[in-house]
């Protein structure tokens, strides 16, 4: 594998007032969960695997092209997810704009061979990684309240191990019309 190789995802930051929300939320969780650090909570777009540098100038160039509007998304609903052991606040993508967008990076990490993901595009923020089944009976007793996001930026972030846990340092950033 090349060395210059990134782990690499698309995704939207959180305002701090939204971090103060999840957190809230996090602290409602049992300790025998790995919570994602408030540094690295974000709203994911797609998740594209490992990318070249050549890649990666390539996929600059391609999120150039597309449309990148605006959106609003309500997150409303916690959710345990087996296959990658997460629990996170998801909800549905309704919003024209949102759809276009994950349609879009999907359609733009199939042209540069990039992963794509195998589901319909749900929007979420992961709260806690190395989740057990034993989550999902515990979903119902979390007192939730609503997040909506209205992003004004689509980030790419790089993610990589460093000594202190995993990083997601953004690498480039555009601004949503």
């Amino acid at each position: 594998m090349n060395t210059h190789n990134k782990r690499v995802f698309l995704g939207f930051s959180l305002t701090e007032q939204q971090t103060r929300v999840i957190s809230l939320l996090q602290s409602q969780l049992p300790n025998n969960v790995r919570l994602v650090p408030k540094a690295n909570l974000h709203m994911t777009l797609a998740f594209l695997g490992q990318i070249s540098s050549h890649q990666l100038s390539q996929l600059n160039e391609q999120i150039e092209l597309i449309n990148k509007r605006t959106f609003k998304v309500t997150l409303n609903e916690l959710a345990y997810w087996q296959k990658p052991n997460i629990l996170c606040l998801k909800g549905v993508a309704n919003d024209a704009n949102l759809l276009q967008l994950a349609n879009d990076t999907q359609w733009i990490a199939k042209k540069l061979n990039l992963h794509q993901s195998e589901y319909n595009y749900t929007p979420h923020i992961t709260l806690c990684r190395k989740a057990k089944p034993t989550m999902e009976a515990l979903i119902n007793s979390i007192s939730l309240s609503a997040l909506t996001l209205n992003p004004t930026q689509l980030h790419l972030f790089e993610s990589y191990s460093g000594e202190h846990g995993v990083k997601y340092p953004i690498l480039e950033s555009w601004k949503l019309k």
